[in-house]
């Protein structure tokens, strides 16, 4: 990695921050995104982001090999060393060997997987592999938010070919957990068990979220529980997977980069109930909205697929599988899916909190410079995702808006009952 591919960010990328090395997989390539503070996360993802990963996905990089994968097993969670190992048929030699035969080639994520197959044992799994090998090699932009909060984004293709959008991967490593590819599910479980467990720094968590979206300013991480930043770090880390993806096509618009943090926010409403309740798409009436505490475990939307017994609603049913019976679409999955419930549930606490306490609406639309809306969450995401969104929203604006939307949140919370009984 010192030679192709820095030589080539640094070339490019100098005049705005130096490269550092840093993070427990020990890349060399790192982009401190507090060296960017000044701009949305948004222009950070267009100026400097989205560039570096399509010289990835273009120029390519060099493997590192066994010495390497032997360091990176110890420095990534238990999931992604069992899937590698299990990738190669449960042997961690013939992993090891592998990484020996590749070493030092120069690839891209579009011909590693082929490489891979010309050396691997018959039956591995060449794309689960292509991924660790290129999270191994710092193959693509490694973000760090905090000393110990780093995102690895790996193998983004760069929309000009067929099925781009469905690329990469990105990997959260936090205080409390090295470096994971968080799905939505797991993120939301998460998320859970943060807003009912870490009460006294649910303000902090939200408060930073909003200034690192506002002003790529991540400072005040150290104010979080360990937990909180582990999970802020997968935020930002799958955030940033969803607006590469939202950045392919050339345009930008709400897609699932707003939807994880429309349903991130929401998780204060949920922090409050006695128990969680939320509008859900119920497979038995013709999949009608309902708000409900009890759901059905998830399950494809393929031709026969049963979605199992009925049990209590979770803040992880916010992801679903397609129901679309299609099989080229029916495995599909993710938060996105059920934007017609939690922006539902949006409407309807926007609605209670312009009646209950307008200060607080009107405080957010006179940031989002809008005279009513009907959703606070979704007009929070449009002011951050969208075409004429602001490439600077200054500090001072920043932190008032950040300040802003925790005491929303914190109020929201509060009436998450009276709300829920409204309904």
């Amino acid at each position: 990695m010192k030679t192709t591919m820095k030589i080539l960010a640094l070339a490019t990328f100098t005049a705005t921050s130096a490269l550092a090395a840093d993070g427990k997989l020990g890349c060399d390539n790192v982009l401190d995104l507090n060296d960017y503070k000044g701009q949305t996360y948004l222009n950070f993802m267009q100026e400097t982001v989205k560039p570096m990963m399509d010289q990835y996905a273009t120029k390519g990089y060099q493997l590192k090999g066994a010495a390497e994968v032997k360091s990176a097993l110890r420095n990534v969670s238990s999931k992604v060393k069992n899937k590698a190992i299990e990738s190669v048929g449960g042997d961690v030699n013939a992993l090891y060997r592998l990484a020996g035969e590749i070493e030092g080639e120069t690839v891209t994520l579009y011909d590693l997987p082929n490489l891979i197959g010309e050396h691997a044992p018959r039956g591995a799994d060449r794309f689960t592999l292509s991924t660790f090998f290129g999270l191994v090699s710092c193959g693509g932009v490694v973000i760090q938010y905090a000393p110990e909060n780093l995102a690895y984004n790996i193998h983004y293709g760069t929309g000009e070919n067929k099925m781009d959008e469905r690329t990469g991967r990105s990997f959260g490593e936090g205080p409390v957990r090295s470096a994971d590819d968080a799905s939505d599910k797991n993120y939301l479980q998460d998320l859970e068990e943060f807003v009912l467990k870490y009460e006294d720094s649910m303000q902090s968590f939200y408060r930073t979220l909003i200034k690192a979206l506002a002003n790529s300013d991540t400072s005040d991480f150290s104010k979080i529980a360990p937990f909180g930043q582990t999970l802020l770090t997968d935020f930002l880390a799958v955030y940033t997977a969803e607006q590469a993806r939202n950045l392919m096509d050339g345009r930008i618009s709400l897609h699932w980069d707003a939807a994880l943090l429309e349903v991130t926010l929401l998780a204060a409403f949920h922090a409050g109930q006695d128990e969680i309740t939320l509008f859900y798409n119920d497979p038995t009436q013709n999949n009608e909205l309902v708000f409900t505490n009890s759901v059905y475990n998830q399950a494809p939307g393929c031709e026969g697929s049963v979605r199992g017994k009925e049990r209590s609603a979770r803040l992880y049913d916010y992801w679903q599988f397609s129901r679309n019976p299609d099989p080229s679409n029916c495995r599909r999955s993710g938060i996105n899916l059920t934007k017609d419930a939690f922006r539902t549930l949006g409407e309807t606490i926007t609605e209670f909190e312009r009646e209950k306490h307008p200060e607080l609406v009107e405080r957010l639309e006179n940031h989002f410079g809008v005279e009513s809306t009907k959703n606070i969450f979704k007009s929070l995401s449009q002011f951050f995702i969208s075409a004429d969104a602001k490439s600077k929203v200054g500090t001072r604006e920043s932190n008032e808006l950040a300040e802003d939307v925790a005491a929303f949140l914190l109020q929201v919370k509060r009436d998450a009952r009276t709300i829920t009984r409204s309904i």
